[in-house]
């Protein structure tokens, strides 16, 4: 991106060149869930079948810091009590073999070393909403509602090695589907902070960079460019 900064004696210009990566859009792990779950072929939708629990599942590759997966509850059966339960692991999912994968995230999988997870609020687990959750470098998960304000959920996690997402798919909670992802980071370039977001989905790319913030007030962004890149196919 290119920004560049007025000040009361000059004008400068600064440059970089940090290109964000692309990760592979999130999909359910094929072989690490519970014993009701039936997954799509594209291993984007996770339904549970029967019963209200044995609705754990895994995300099939480690998850990002700041990067917010994404879900949509795409199916809710009021019938039950409780609602989705998600977080965090700091062990390979493809690693467990059936029978170490619990009836229940809270509190059978919690109580293992390596595992965070709570629940959803169920008054927030409507038919449609979108929840995204998300893990910094401090070891907080925050998530969000149809992208409303962030919510601190819990702390404490291990983030010194890969970190792959626990969706348990209970109670009132009956179908999720998994949608793009999106990563937020913080790029410090002197006496400003530059916030880079990448919304990855299933058909384009689109990153966009813009000042957060300035040290200095008579300093001020004068040019921000966006990039937009659509995949086809």
């Amino acid at each position: 991106f290119l920004v560049l900064q007025k000040s009361q004696k000059s004008v400068a210009r600064r440059t970089s060149t940090q290109q964000p990566s692309n990760p592979e859009s999130p999909r359910f792990h094929p072989h690490a869930k519970g014993k009701n779950i039936r997954l799509d072929a594209q291993l984007r939708r996770a339904t549970r079948r029967n019963s209200f629990c044995n609705g754990i599942t895994f995300s099939q590759r480690p998850v990002r810091l700041y990067e917010k997966l994404r879900l949509r509850l795409s199916g809710v059966h009021t019938g039950w009590s409780g609602a989705l339960r998600f977080g965090f692991t700091s062990l390979d999912p493809g690693d467990l073999t059936s029978t170490d994968i619990p009836k229940y995230a809270c509190p059978d999988l919690v109580t293992r070393p390596g595992y965070w997870a709570k629940a959803l609020p169920e008054r927030l687990a409507s038919r449609d909403n979108v929840l995204s959750f998300w893990a910094d470098r401090h070891g907080r998960v925050f998530y969000s509602i149809n992208e409303a304000e962030p919510v601190l959920f819990h702390c404490g996690l291990s983030v010194s090695g890969p970190l792959w997402a626990i969706i348990d798919i209970y109670g009132i909670t009956q179908e999720v589907t998994l949608l793009g992802t999106q990563t937020h980071s913080l790029l410090y370039t002197g006496d400003r902070c530059v916030t880079v977001i990448i919304n990855i989905f299933s058909t384009s790319l689109f990153i966009s960079h813009y000042i957060q913030g300035s040290k200095n007030e008579s300093e001020t962004p004068v040019i921000i460019l966006v990039w937009d890149f659509r995949f086809h196919g």
